[in-house]
């Protein structure tokens, strides 16, 4: 079973390609599907099967008033878990937040980073 981020319905903004073997496509005006809501989301697709491998979330941090922190979250989904890359004001921006996601998600597969598109 792959763990990705649960979601009933989302807006596509932009996509490209990412290298050879992936398409990289990002998202904003996300219904969530579960406890965690997510401003913005990046996500690889296979080419040759179109499934999903890997997201970065812009996930909003509901507690940064009481508790502290950023205002929203990045995190990342490779299909068998998450991981917290820390809290942030600038995570739901989506001026920066995409770039930034754009550049985890180039990292995670070794292709260079075009840094006209950022």
């Amino acid at each position: 079973m792959s763990y990705w981020p649960m979601v009933k319905s989302v807006n596509r903004v932009a996509g490209s390609k990412l290298g050879e073997k992936h398409t990289v496509l990002l998202f904003d005006t996300i219904v969530s599907d579960g406890s965690v809501e997510y401003a913005f989301l990046v996500g690889v697709f296979d080419n040759a099967t179109q499934k999903p491998v890997f997201f970065v979330s812009s996930e909003i941090n509901r507690m940064a008033k009481e508790l502290g922190g950023g205002s929203h979250f990045m995190g990342t989904f490779d299909g068998n878990g998450h991981a917290n890359f820390g809290s942030s004001d600038d995570w739901g921006d989506p001026q920066k937040f995409f770039p930034a996601a754009l550049k985890l998600a180039a990292k995670q597969f070794g292709v260079p980073v075009d840094e006209s598109r950022t």
